[in-house]
């Protein structure tokens, strides 16, 4: 079994307090997992490692047998942060636009009828949408990416519907 994501040891100080300490932990591939507990448990500082945003203190993490942040990652992972961050003065179809020229694999009809399915309005700029609105363009445009592996730090809407493990691969 090989394992999308997995921490060894893994831990995150700042200063004298430990966000994270001694994380231990493998999510199989195909799999969709979900971080729980309390505030301050180092859910997000989980996936802000996972993605490279931050560096490990002590221990490990790996992401589809890489180390967080190498290039070649990237362009396999989704990642959304917990407060969508969207260009605001956007629509949602300039983001898609964008998300199709910066990233060499988009899947632009899975994103256009991602949105669409959820009413959201593509030619509304971003700052207009409803909190679930922006929460529904993030989510397209990290799963428009047709990523082997998607992490996100944010509450979704209940209408958010996963897509099939076998078409969000390739």
């Amino acid at each position: 079994m090989s394992a999308v994501l997995e921490a060894a040891g893994l831990g995150k100080r700042y200063r004298r307090t430990w966000a994270l300490k001694d994380c231990n932990l493998a999510v199989p591939r195909g799999r969709i997992a979900a971080l729980v507990g309390p505030n301050g448990a180092g859910k997000t500082t989980l996936l802000h490692l996972a993605v490279g945003l931050l560096a490990p203190t002590t221990g490990s993490i790996r992401v589809l047998d890489q180390a967080p942040g190498d290039p070649e990652l990237l362009a396999r992972v989704g990642f959304v942060a917990q407060d969508t961050p969207l260009y605001r003065d956007f629509t949602a179809a300039e983001l898609l636009t964008m998300g199709g020229k910066l990233n060499r694999r988009f899947d632009q009809p899975l994103a256009r009828g991602r949105l669409e399915r959820h009413g959201v309005p593509l030619d509304r700029r971003v700052g207009g949408l409803s909190g679930g609105q922006r929460a529904q363009v993030a989510l397209a445009l990290a799963l428009a990416k047709r990523p082997h592996c998607c992490c996100w730090t944010s509450r979704w809407p209940a209408s958010t519907r996963w897509p099939a493990a076998s078409s969000s691969r390739r």
